[in-house]
Formats: C-alpha cells, structure tokens, sequence
C-alpha cells in the first residue's frame, strides 16, 4: 500500500518545489533596488577598484535591465 503512495507524494513534492513560495511584485522589488543601486554606483565610482567597478557595472546593468530600464 505505502509503494502507492510514493508516486502521488514524488509528485506534491515535485509540485510544491517549482511553485514560489511567495509571489513578488517585480515594480516593488525594483522601486526597492533602485535607491542601493545607485548608492552603490556612486561608492564604486569614488573608491572601487577594478574588479568591483567590473562586477558593479555588470550588477546594476543586469538589474536596468530586468527592471527595464535603458542602458546609459
């Protein structure tokens, strides 16, 4: 009886993994990112050295552009 079970369970658990867990409001979530975005740009931009200004530009690129937003 309980080898029954386990395809019906496999599945749940397949189910409730994919699902999120709570939804988002993606314009929120960027309204929220922006403001720390632009602090960051600004600290990179007086003190970062190469590798941070590297990966801040590709951080704050990635998030204009999922927040659809142009790039400069």
């Amino acid at each position: 009886m309980r080898w029954m079970l386990r395809p019906a369970l496999m599945l749940t658990l397949i189910a409730t993994g994919c699902a999120p867990a709570v939804a988002t409001n993606d314009s929120a979530l960027c309204a929220g990112l922006e403001p720390l975005a632009t602090r960051h740009a600004a600290a990179l931009a007086e003190d970062g050295g190469p590798k941070s200004l590297a990966t801040g530009r590709q951080l704050i690129a990635g998030l204009d552009a999922g927040c659809g937003k142009a790039a400069p």
